[in-house]
């Protein structure tokens, strides 16, 4: 299989899933890729990153397409999940010679991995000279686990840093200028909503202890997706710097919902409406069939947050509770939110809404419209009022 240059030193030798849909819950609905990279010095070579097991024999490939795999001297492990972890055991039995290394806090989890598997730790004060190549190492933690790091190639100024700056985004180009940036961007975008967001102080930090160290890369080489090259770095780095920032959320409302009998469809595209009509941006989401990894996507610079759900026992609709879940995990800070609903002999979902919504640290701003059976025209214009009620304390929020 084809290998691709990344630089003068560095080959792109990784795998290509052209078929992945689900990402833990997060739907890829463009596949992935699993990066891994051969830095090639007078004296050694170093593989930085492996694959899932089942693309060894594809990484493998296309390692041999450059060189004989038991050449190899040095494997360093940025991450070890089991996307870029699982199939190490085999890429080392490919390659007898290979010394591995991993942060201090990759080498435990290698060991409880891989049945006690042995490897060494290196740092930020620790270079390998491949001969007339170096590699530099930055631990950057909770970027997105523990264990994960940054290593830097300085001859040829290239940042491999792992899941930072990924995608998912299967293709057969390897460059971010050759997919088209801004379906790169797109799809960094929907990335870091979905996996890091709740991570945008540490990620901050780590680029700022990147630039501290001296490192200037014009080429990023991430572990999904594409690579980014040229003004792509630029355009990458600035959109990293926009989403983790006071300043990220925007005059916008995202209305999520679930309905049985469409009276809450109903309350929903009303709401909407009202919103729209203050000048705020609004986006609408049915969960019943809205990506939940498209409605994260939104949410990263939204400042409003509507939730809408009927009565089903006492409680909200399971698509709704399981999206708060999704939420809660991915700590949104800064925004505020109301809940919405319907319901037939029994209410309750609006309230339990309110409170989840307090839970995951959204500050509710206002009581919950709920509505029984279908709106009539005046239940609907009321239901108009309250949201244009909410679009005005988004628009304070953000003064």
């Amino acid at each position: 299989m084809r290998s691709v240059p990344v630089s003068e030193h560095i080959t792109w030798v990784g795998a290509v899933d052209w078929n992945l849909r689900d990402f833990h819950g997060f739907e890829t609905s463009r596949g992935s890729t699993y990066n891994a990279y051969l830095v090639s010095g007078s004296d050694k070579v170093a593989l930085i990153d492996t694959v899932k097991t089942q693309f060894v024999g594809e990484l493998l490939s296309r390692i041999s397409d450059v060189m004989d795999p038991a050449k190899i001297d040095l494997i360093v492990v940025n991450h070890i999940e089991p996307d870029h972890n699982s199939g190490l055991v085999q890429v080392m039995a490919a390659c007898p010679n290979a010394r591995v290394v991993a942060s201090a806090s990759g080498v435990r989890g290698i060991a409880e991995y891989h049945d006690g598997l042995v490897v060494e730790a290196v740092g930020a004060a620790d270079v390998i000279d491949l001969g007339g190549v170096t590699l530099d190492f930055l631990p950057a933690s909770m970027v997105h686990w523990p264990d994960s790091m940054f290593t830097y190639c300085p001859e040829d100024a290239v940042l491999m840093c792992n899941d930072a700056f990924g995608q998912h985004l299967a293709s057969a180009e390897r460059f971010a200028d050759e997919v088209g940036v801004e379906l790169a961007l797109e799809e960094l975008r929907v990335y870091y909503s979905n996996i890091l967001l709740p991570l945008g102080t540490q990620v901050g930090k780590v680029l700022a202890k990147v630039a501290a160290a001296g490192w200037a890369p014009t080429t990023i080489a991430p572990s999904h997706g594409v690579i980014w090259r040229g003004e792509a770095v630029g355009r990458a780095l600035a959109a990293y710097e926009e989403w983790g920032s006071d300043d990220a959320l925007r005059d916008k409302v995202v209305v999520v919902y679930s309905t049985m009998w469409n009276s809450t469809d109903e309350l929903a595209k009303t709401v909407a409406d009202a919103v729209a009509s203050q000048g705020v941006d609004v986006e609408l989401f049915d969960l019943a069939v809205a990506s939940i990894a498209q409605i994260m996507r939104e949410i990263l610079d939204a400042r409003g947050l509507l939730f809408g759900s009927p009565t089903l026992h006492h409680g909200m609709l399971y698509r709704v509770a399981g999206f708060l879940q999704v939420l809660a995990g991915l700590k949104p800070v800064g925004r505020i939110g109301a809940a919405f609903g319907s319901y037939g002999w029994s209410s309750g979902a609006t309230k339990q809404i309110g409170e989840r919504m307090t839970e995951i640290g959204i500050e509710v701003v206002q009581e919950p419209y709920t509505q029984k059976f279908r709106p009539t025209a005046d239940e609907l214009e009321a239901a108009r009022v309250w949201a244009i009620e909410f679009a005005g304390k988004v628009k304070a929020a953000g003064v």
